[in-house]
């Protein structure tokens, strides 16, 4: 089962943190989504010590990534050296079709199933499956 939690630290967070097995992150390829990198990691390490002993952190995905920009390459070279995480790939392209999908009340995999972000996501899903499956 994959809990997709608001951008927040609230209850409903910590409580999926504490039914979670593994906790994926998401970081947008800018510069301040850092901070709330760093945020989460301190109430994972609490709900470790308090109600989730097992919880693991499965590593960090680069969202809104534009290969074009030299910040968002720098940002997503910077990662894994500031977090000591694994860093999924491919990163999420940033891309329109992830604003006009939830606008036609649609996923991106039923709106724009060839796209490049519909295509990373498939490919960060198979990723886990196989983490999940024991062989990654």
């Amino acid at each position: 089962m994959l809990l997709d939690c608001p951008p927040s630290l609230g209850v409903l967070t910590v409580a999926a943190l504490t039914a979670a097995d593994g906790v994926l992150i998401p970081l947008q390829c800018e510069t301040l989504s850092h901070r709330g990198v760093g945020q989460l990691l301190d109430t994972v390490h609490d709900v470790r010590r308090f109600t989730n002993r097992a919880l693991e952190v499965w590593g960090v995905l680069p969202t809104l990534f534009d290969g074009r920009t030299n910040h968002a390459r720098r940002v997503l070279d910077t990662i894994a050296e500031t977090y000591d995480l694994e860093v999924m790939e491919p990163p999420i392209p940033k891309t329109i079709k992830f604003a006009e999908a939830p606008a036609a009340g649609r996923s991106i995999l039923a709106m724009s199933r060839t796209s490049k972000g519909a295509a990373a996501y498939r490919e960060v899903a198979a990723a886990l499956l196989r983490r999940r499956d024991g062989s990654a």
